[in-house]
């Protein structure tokens, strides 16, 4: 194959790829007495468009689906459908309100992709068997950005190959932040494994003045996510408190960091609670940078570190973190 031939076929590729048409949507809803409108939202919540359904059940959007994303079609809070449109998709969809897990989809290929898998899953109570579908899914479908909603049933430690296989294959989605997010979550995970070196945190306290996580290496150290609004959490405090106290003299430290967007609500826990340690935040919710750096997911959540700073374990809480804790100081 010739040098200009190759230019040739390069050049057809990008070009078709910057003037693809956009995505559309229409459909149908059937067996529905109940709703005159359907909202176009995105996984936020957030309204996109908003269109009345017609007498015969027909919808149309008028929003032209650019580059790709995932969305929710809704009738009200806890009733929707997912869609997932690639540009150049002339989708049309028909949705019965009496079965909204089986919405007939034509033309829209990770919209469908999601509801054949969903479905696979439904069918297996065993976790095992559902683990082996999701593999299924992206061995087959390795750059569909649907694979994203099953891969919480693999589990990293175990499955980090396809976490890493599944990244690989969305690189050209990385514009949608909820696909960069799973890139950047799973390049993380090579720095979260047990004996890696902990990932620093640089974060404010509550008297503004920045504390670098690196800055408590000679001590065994519990990187503690949490947040003044989580029950779980505020339940565990009373335990780590006496942990501190019994062990910080011999080498024990907690870098607690908080979830919290309140600051009030987060001091005022602090205080409550008696929460003696070193505490940090941004005021960011889930966006909280350590948070993010670290692939918290749910709280409270821990990690543990020895004295040179490496993972040493990580989710350690109640009796499991009383026990290891006697185990590395002797009592």
């Amino acid at each position: 194959m010739n040098k200009k031939l190759i230019f040739t076929i390069a050049l057809s590729l990008s070009l078709s790829i910057i003037f693809a048409k956009p995505a559309s949507l229409k459909g149908k809803v059937i067996n529905n007495t109940k709703y005159t409108k359907i909202e176009l939202q995105d996984l936020q919540y957030n309204v996109i468009e908003s269109q009345n359904i017609g007498k015969d059940g027909s919808f149309v959007f008028n929003e032209k689906f650019n580059e790709f994303n995932f969305y929710l079609l809704v009738f009200e809070k806890g009733i929707f459908v997912v869609f997932f449109p690639e540009p150049g998709e002339n989708t049309e969809m028909t949705i019965d309100i009496n079965n909204l897990a089986n919405p007939v989809i034509l033309n829209s290929v990770h919209s469908q992709l999601y509801y054949e898998y969903s479905k696979k899953i439904e069918t297996v109570k065993d976790i095992s068997q559902k683990t082996d579908i999701v593999k299924s899914m992206v061995d087959k479908y390795p750059s569909s950005p649907t694979c994203i909603f099953f891969l919480g049933l693999l589990e990293p430690n175990k499955f980090g190959d396809y976490h890493e296989k599944l990244s690989s294959g969305l690189k050209k989605y990385e514009s949608n932040e909820i696909v960069k997010d799973f890139i950047t979550q799973t390049e993380n995970m090579k720095k979260l494994k047990i004996g890696e070196q902990a990932p620093e945190i640089e974060l404010e306290n509550p008297d503004g003045t920045t504390i670098k996580l690196s800055s408590t290496k000679g001590n065994y150290v519990l990187i503690d996510f949490w947040a003044s609004w989580c029950r779980p959490c505020r339940t565990e405090n009373p335990n780590n408190v006496k942990l501190y106290k019994k062990y910080h003299d011999k080498g024990f430290e907690i870098y607690a960091v908080s979830l919290d967007k309140d600051r009030d609500s987060w001091l005022k826990a602090i205080e409550s609670d008696s929460l003696t340690w070193i505490h940090v935040s941004d005021l960011q919710f889930w966006q909280s940078k350590g948070a993010k750096i670290y692939n918290v997911s749910g709280i409270p959540h821990t990690v543990l570190l020895d004295k040179e700073g490496k993972i040493l374990d990580v989710g350690l809480r109640g009796q499991a973190l009383k026990a290891k804790l006697e185990e590395l100081f002797g009592e």
